[in-house]
């Protein structure tokens, strides 16, 4: 903020306000020679002046971002394409609630008309974090008030979507017919339920031949990522993984053309579509090694472990509902009243 100051200009009666800006002095009239009204009329200036003085949401997306996301993050690529969408808020000033709100709304609009509501919940996620962390004085210390936070009222409701058996089938015999950067990312997902992006930066280092096991944990470089844990080596990805080992040129395990792989979203989306799976996406690879767990009775909590989740009560939110012990009297009913002869109830 400018040092506004009240003076006399020399050989003049009239009051002048003198700031610096930029490195230069400047200066404004107050047009009175009573000093009284010259301070009111300095007062109304420095109100005035300050309206355009306000740290706007373009800057702040900006300073959270190098500031703080970047820092902690794996991947800039989603990230980056929610700042673009953003794009027509970043003139706005959150200090200004009923603009703002405005603003949010009209775009908010514009954005349900064109994606899905997830997909814009996920981008105002973005929003409210950046502004939240702005206005903190112990972290960002960009805003100087209270701003407006926008509202994001979407309720997150869980996906489960796994392959059933058939569909299980038909994909694993396609595996040995695809690349090997596909077949063995594709493999690990499903025998062992790692994330995409555990299995996207596994290197050499962590596959643990002696004792069989594929350590996912992450490399400690401070930046953000969930929960992984030790796994075992399947048979069915066993020479697949040896074979990508033993080529690789990089230190990564899955490598493509010499290089490691960073996404591999289009080339499973084309394998998931030749394969008619219809709405099923690379994380759901994790959700059919889980339901199948699940059906086949191993504990809820060892299914946490397995997943890396904090609680049972977030496994249980996904799969209990199709673990035998949490069903096995709805079974019984189910199958003793509604047997092949419907006109005999017990």
């Amino acid at each position: 903020m400018h040092n506004y100051q009240l003076k006399r200009r020399k050989g003049r009666d009239t009051w002048h306000i003198y700031w610096k800006q930029d490195g230069e002095s400047q200066w404004a009239s107050t047009g009175t020679s009573d000093e009284a009204f010259a301070t009111t009329f300095l007062e109304t200036f420095k109100r005035l002046q300050q309206t355009h003085e306000y740290v706007n949401v373009g800057e702040i997306l900006h300073q959270f971002t190098v500031r703080d996301y970047k820092p902690r993050a794996v991947s800039m690529s989603r990230h980056n394409s929610i700042l673009n969408q953003l794009e027509p808020l970043r003139d706005c000033n959150p200090l200004d609630h009923e603009s703002f709100e405005d603003a949010v709304y009209e775009w908010k609009q514009d954005r349900l008309a064109n994606v899905s509501e997830v997909t814009m919940a996920r981008e105002m996620a973005v929003l409210i974090a950046a502004i939240n962390w702005a206005a903190d004085r112990e972290r960002g210390r960009m805003i100087r008030g209270v701003p407006y936070i926008p509202k994001n009222r979407y309720q997150k409701v869980a996906r489960i979507r796994w392959l059933d058996t058939e569909e299980r089938t038909r994909l694993l015999q396609a595996l040995p017919q695809q690349p090997l950067h596909l077949r063995l990312a594709v493999g690990i997902a499903i025998s062992t339920a790692a994330r995409k992006s555990a299995i996207l930066e596994l290197q050499k280092h962590q596959i643990k031949w002696g004792e069989g096991q594929i350590d996912f944990h992450a490399p400690a470089d401070g930046r953000k990522r969930k929960a992984r844990r030790v796994c075992d080596i399947t048979g069915m990805v066993e020479p697949w993984l040896r074979e990508a080992f033993d080529a690789s040129q990089t230190g990564f395990i899955i490598e493509k053309n010499g290089k490691d792989v960073r996404d591999i979203h289009t080339e499973f989306k084309a394998l998931c579509n030749s394969l008619e799976l219809v709405n099923f996406r690379f994380h759901d690879l994790r959700s059919t090694w889980a339901a199948g767990a699940a059906l086949d009775g191993v504990p809820m909590e060892q299914i946490r472990d397995a997943l890396g989740h904090s609680t049972v009560k977030i496994t249980e939110q996904h799969y209990a509902q199709i673990h035998p012990d949490y069903r096995e009297k709805a079974r019984e009913y189910a199958k003793r009243t509604y047997a092949s002869d419907v006109t005999v109830m017990r």
